[in-house]
């Protein structure tokens, strides 16, 4: 007799959309890609940026590696993540195109080398995430490595959480966590968009 699993609503919610977003054709994916990418750095460009943390992409999240190699030929110091040894949390490290990478636990490749830096020292970061709401609530992939990474900018006033997602990943709403920090925006295909409580 099998056992019934029965998912929480945060839990299906993720489940659809990290199926919704998988399932994005791949033509339509790169141009969706691209149009984020170009949204990107026109925030970036007007925004007082000197160091942005990326991601590099995991189950049909949105690339935005080529736009760290321009981000590079423009001065900007780039971060890209990587698993602690332990594997219990995530840390950032410099990082420039043509630098080694290697894979991680998951198979997602991260810097072998690189100076370690903290949440604190990016004016902005690019964050991946599952769904977001209007109210900028972010709904992760649930392993918390994010959401004990961001810890240290919850009083922050400089450093940017901007959200990067396709628009299928917005949702009606996302009850957030004691411990949730809110997203000051997201960047999807269309363009960009701020929350009432936050700016850019």
């Amino acid at each position: 007799m099998t056992e019934l699993i029965h998912l929480t609503p945060a839990q299906a919610l993720r489940q659809n959309l990290r199926c919704t977003r998988r399932e994005i054709p791949g033509t339509r994916r790169k141009l969706f890609d691209q149009a984020i990418r170009q949204h990107l750095l026109k925030l970036i460009d007007s925004s007082d940026v000197s160091s942005v943390a990326a991601f590099w992409p995991f189950d049909g999240e949105p690339d935005v590696i080529p736009l760290c190699g321009q981000l590079s030929g423009l001065g900007i110091e780039v971060a890209l993540p990587k698993i602690s040894a332990s594997g219990n949390r995530m840390e950032f490290h410099s990082w420039q195109p043509r630098q080694p990478l290697e894979p991680n636990r998951f198979g997602i490749p991260e810097p072998s080398g690189g100076e370690k830096k903290t949440a604190t020292d990016f004016s902005m970061l690019l964050v991946p995430l599952v769904g977001y709401d209007r109210d900028g609530n972010r709904l992760g992939m649930g392993s918390g490595y994010y959401d004990r990474y961001l810890q240290p900018l919850k009083n922050s006033l400089t450093a940017k959480i901007i959200g990067v997602a396709y628009s299928l990943q917005e949702a009606d709403s996302i009850d957030p966590n004691d411990w949730d920090i809110p997203l000051h925006a997201v960047v999807n295909e269309n363009g960009w968009f701020t929350f009432n409580h936050q700016s850019v």
